[in-house]
């Protein structure tokens, strides 16, 4: 489960951009392909908060789809499920351009 490291790695940046205040939320932004479960990060996030900043902190996640760009005709696609061609013009040359992220999109502290 390295849902708990993730955890544990969030944890201690809302500690340390905080500077101590309470977190009241905590915005993730989680792509399809990022290999992170969004329920197990909200249910480790909501059992390792206790004695932290972020005790109260309620946690949003965003998923993000899956974004292509094709090199043969230029343009930019979302995809649904794991076919990678290009829905405009069905080339295999393409590139991931979004889906495969994990982040903190932002933190809101209590003033």
């Amino acid at each position: 489960m390295h849902e708990y490291s993730i955890v544990q790695s969030m944890l201690d940046l809302c500690e340390k951009h905080s500077k101590g205040k309470a977190v009241e939320k905590v915005a993730v932004k989680i792509g399809k392909m990022s290999g992170i479960e969004p329920h197990f990060l909200k249910e480790s996030f909501d059992f390792f908060k206790e004695n932290t900043v972020c005790k109260n902190a309620e946690m949003q996640i965003i998923e993000t789809d899956i974004k292509i760009k094709c090199f043969e005709c230029n343009r930019e696609s979302e995809i649904k499920g794991y076919d990678f061609h290009c829905p405009v013009c069905g080339s295999e040359k393409t590139k991931i351009i979004s889906g495969e992220e994990m982040h903190i999109e932002y933190i809101e502290v209590k003033e």
